[in-house]
C-alpha cells in the first residue's frame, strides 16, 4: 500500500518534514500541498522534486478522495480547526506541536478524532532521538532503580535581540520572519508553548507517570516579546518523581553539545545528547557512553514520519497520539497558571 499524502502549511518547519516524506517514498507519496502562499507551495513542490496539486484552501485538499493522510504544519491558532476538519474528512493525520492553544480546543480535537476513527499522531519528533528511546528502555527495565529526578532541556540563543533598550521593542525589525509568532493570541503564549513544548513532552515520556503538581517561573530577558522568552518549570509526578524543564530563546545551554535530558536514580545517572547516551552507575567514576553515529536533528523528522506511516498502514496507536499531546498541553497550561498566580497548580 502506498499512502497518498497531502501537506497543509508550507512554512519553514515543513522543510524537514518534506525530507522525511522523501525518505519514506517507497511507502508514501506526497500528492498535494496547501498554503495561502503560492510561493511557499512552489518551494515545497521544488523540494519534493515532482508535480503536486496545489490548493490555497486546505479544505479543497481534504475533499480529494485519493488522499489518505495529511501532515499539518500551520501557525498554532489554526491547528484546532485544521485537525478537526481533517478528522471529519476521514484523513489520518500528523500535526505539528503544540496540539492547539488551550484545553477546550484539545477536547474538541479528541472528540473529532475518536468519532472519525482516524489515526492521529502528534509530531513530537524529539522522542525519536535514539538517546531518548534508549533511556526510556533502560528506565522501563529498572536500570536506575527508583527514579528521583528528571531534567529536560531545550535552550538556544539563535534569535538575536533587536535592542537592549526595551522602549524600542516592537518598533523596528520583527523578531520573527513569520510575524504571527510575535502575537500571543496566535502563539498561545511565548517560548514555552513553542520550543518549550519539546522538553515538556520529553519529560512526560521519560517519567511515564501522571503529573500531579506544576510550579513555574518565566521571564523575558533578551528578546522583544510580549510574553516569555525563557521558562523554568517544575513538575511533580504521582509516584514522587520530580521533573524540571529548562527552556529558553535567550541563552544557550553550556557546552558544545548541549544535553537533552538528565536522570538521577538510586542506582546511578543517565544523561543524553542528540547522538550520545551516558550511563554512570553508583560507584563508578567514569560513565559508559553509547554513541549513535550519524544522528542529528533532521533525522528525527524522518523517523517520526516512518513511524506515522507504520501506524497508519499497520493500524496501531502511534507513540504519541491526541492523549499524550493533551497531557503535554495540560502541563503547559498549568505552568502558565502557576506563573500568573505565583503558586503551584494541581493537575
Amino acid at each position: 500500500m502506498t499512502l497518498k499524502v497531502g501537506l497543509i502549511g508550507c512554512g519553514g518547519i515543513m522543510t524537514p518534514h518534506i525530507e522525511g516524506w522523501k525518505n519514506a517514498s517507497n511507502r508514501a507519496e506526497v500528492v498535494a500541498v496547501a498554503d495561502i502562499s503560492q510561493e511557499a507551495m512552489g518551494k515545497a513542490a521544488a523540494q519534493l522534486g515532482h508535480p503536486v496539486q496545489m490548493y490555497t484552501d486546505y479544505r479543497e485538499l481534504l475533499a480529494q478522495p485519493e488522499i489518505d493522510a495529511v501532515d499539518i504544519a500551520l501557525p498554532h491558532h489554526l491547528h484546532r480547526q485544521a485537525i478537526v476538519d481533517a478528522a471529519q474528512a476521514g484523513k489520518h493525520l500528523m500535526s505539528e506541536k503544540p496540539l492547539c492553544l488551550n484545553l477546550d480546543e484539545a477536547a474538541d480535537i479528541a472528540r473529532a478524532v475518536r468519532a472519525s476513527g482516524v489515526t492521529m499522531m502528534a509530531a513530537h519528533n524529539q522522542l525519536f532521538f535514539p538517546s531518548v528511546l534508549q533511556a526510556k528502555q533502560m528506565l522501563m527495565q529498572g536500570d536506575l532503580g527508583q527514579v528521583y529526578m528528571i531534567h529536560s532541556f531545550d535552550c538556544s540563543a539563535r534569535r538575536r535581540p533587536l535592542s537592549l533598550n526595551k522602549a524600542t521593542w516592537g518598533k523596528s525589525e520583527p523578531v520573527f520572519s513569520d510575524t504571527w509568532r510575535s502575537d500571543p493570541s496566535k502563539m498561545g503564549g511565548g517560548e514555552y508553548i513553542d520550543t518549550g513544548y519539546h522538553p515538556t513532552y520529553r519529560l512526560l515520556f521519560l517519567a511515564g507517570k501522571q503529573p500531579s503538581e506544576v510550579a513555574a517561573m518565566m521571564g523575558t530577558y533578551r528578546l522583544p516579546l510580549q510574553e516569555e522568552d525563557s521558562a523554568s518549570v517544575q513538575v511533580k509526578f504521582d509516584d514522587g518523581v520530580m521533573g524540571h524543564v529548562l527552556t529558553s530563546w535567550a541563552f544557550a545551554a553550556p557546552g558544545a553539545r548541549p544535553l537533552l535530558f538528565s536522570i538521577a536514580g538510586e542506582a546511578g545517572h543517565l544523561w543524553g545528547e542528540m547522538d550520545k547516551l551516558y550511563y554512570q552507575p553508583v560507584g563508578f567514576q567514569t560513565p559508559a557512553v553509547v554513541e549513535f553515529a550519524g544522528w542529528n536533528y533532521a533525522r528525527t523528522f524522518a523517523a517520526e514520519i516512518e513511524h506515522f506511516v507504520d501506524a497508519v498502514v499497520k493500524g496501531y496507536e502511534p507513540l504519541h497520539s491526541v492523549d499524550e499531546a493533551t497531557a503535554t498541553l495540560r502541563v503547559i497550561m498549568a505552568a502558565y497558571a502557576a506563573t500568573d498566580s505565583q503558586h503551584a497548580v494541581r493537575v
